[in-house]
């Protein structure tokens, strides 16, 4: 899956967390910025909304088992020996409030034939406890949290020595997951060796797996996968697919394949092209187009409705009844006509909260949720906070929408909130219909 042979470091750390958007599932890929980012990358990450984060690459030496992340020497000899400060900061990714639920490790890459020197070491040495294979990876494990090992297998494809290792770190107490984008044999037959255990694949869509059809390899490996796509990178971010880009082919996939959740590639692109493009945009692509919709609200975050009966101002309204104030008075049930709903050019509502909050999350409850067609669901939106009334931050962008209720888990602080509307309604009517606009706290 991975398109460069290595990258040089930056950094990442876990614990409980909250669930996102309406069953979707959303995991990033994640280099450089995971192990040396420091504090602020992990916090960005528990904002975000992503659900899963992977720490990519481990590569394993052939000759001494010893695991590097990328160029970075982490586990030596059964010992964790990388940046002292890197495990408590991951064990902070799972701590809420939080998006994040899971943690991976991937091993290999398009370049290191990392696959060929875990079958060396098996080899030379087995799987058991006093294994250096075994003694180092579960080093690895308690230093990351990992919750998983992920297979990013690109060149050796060895069953035998492949259904060994994995059995190894299955013992540890991990399940074990794929990220293909070809040879649906060899990965078809790890399947059928490792069962259950095998609970995530994540196929790549981008690059070398440009055009893979995830029905095609949900069918033969028995299991929906999770597809992935490149955020935008390169000079000027223009190249590669934007949250937009990646909430349509999302959409399109649970339709024509039933996928349950998606990944990105790379978070180091995605913090390059910040100021764009957001974690945050691109996890709530992903989100909103795998969790599906229908009329039950999915788990809200944790805390209470601090937006409840608030001051809320906005642009101009449909009618004299369908104020902003509407769209804060914690109900959906008065009819149609209780929501706001605007059809100026430029549609925005905002929430004054009082005073400064830490929040957990928001809620927008669409037209759906108000007994209207779905069709006039918010389609694109962001959702931006400030202190002061005049700085202000974008910590949700929402794009292509398809549920009734929206959750955004994002961690910030605020006293006010504002929904700018970007596309009003699924079916291109331009009407902004929205019942209700929800902040979470503690």
């Amino acid at each position: 899956m991975a398109v460069v042979a290595a990258i040089a470091l930056p950094a990442a750390p876990a614990s409980a967390a909250t669930t996102l958007a309406a069953g979707g599932r959303s995991a990033v890929y994640g280099g450089g910025p995971f192990y040396s980012g420091g504090q602020s990358v992990m916090n960005t990450l528990r904002a975000s909304g992503f659900t899963t984060v992977v720490l990519w690459a481990i590569h394993v030496h052939a000759d001494t088992g010893d695991l590097y992340l990328n160029d970075q020497l982490v586990v030596s000899n059964g010992q964790y020996v990388g940046n002292p400060d890197w495990p408590a900061q991951l064990r902070t990714l799972k701590q809420a409030p939080t998006s994040v639920n899971r943690i991976e490790v991937s091993v290999g890459s398009a370049g290191p034939d990392d696959w060929g020197a875990i079958a060396t070491l098996i080899s030379q040495g087995g799987t058991g406890t006093s294994s250096i294979l075994y003694r180092n990876f579960q080093a690895l494990k308690t230093a990351t949290g990992a919750d998983a090992v992920n297979d990013d297998d690109e060149q050796h494809y060895d069953l035998n020595s492949t259904t060994s290792f994995a059995r190894m770190v299955i013992s540890m107490g991990q399940t074990f997951t794929f990220v293909p984008y070809t040879d649906m044999g060899f990965w078809r037959s790890l399947k059928s060796n490792l069962g259950a255990s095998v609970d995530r694949v994540y196929l790549q869509d981008y690059a070398g797996g440009t055009g893979n059809d995830p029905g095609a390899w949900a069918s033969s490996l028995g299991m929906p996968v999770d597809p992935g796509l490149w955020s935008r990178h390169g000079s000027g971010c223009t190249t590669g697919d934007s949250p937009a880009d990646v909430g349509s082919k999302m959409q399109a996939w649970k339709a024509s394949a039933g996928i349950q959740g998606g990944f990105m590639w790379l978070y180091d692109d995605i913090q390059a092209c910040a100021g764009q493009y957001p974690a945050s945009a691109y996890a709530s692509a992903i989100n909103n187009a795998t969790g599906g919709g229908g009329s039950t609200p999915p788990s809200v975050p944790a805390g209470t409705n601090v937006a409840l009966n608030r001051p809320a101002t906005g642009s101009a309204s449909c009618n004299s009844t369908e104020t902003p104030a509407k769209a804060v008075n914690g109900s959906v049930s008065g009819g149609t006509s209780d929501k706001w709903c605007s059809l100026a050019a430029t549609k925005t509502m905002q929430v004054d909260l009082g005073s400064n909050r830490t929040l957990n999350g928001f809620v927008v409850r669409h037209a759906g949720a108000g007994g209207e067609a779905a069709t006039w669901n918010t389609r694109d939106y962001d959702i931006q906070v400030s202190t002061d009334n005049a700085t202000w931050r974008t910590v949700v962008q929402a794009r292509g929408n398809t549920a009734n209720v929206s959750v955004h888990n994002v961690a910030t602080s605020a006293r006010y909130v504002r929904l700018n509307v970007i596309t009003a309604e699924q079916g291109g009517n331009s009407a902004a219909r929205v019942y209700e606009l929800e902040a979470y706290a503690s």
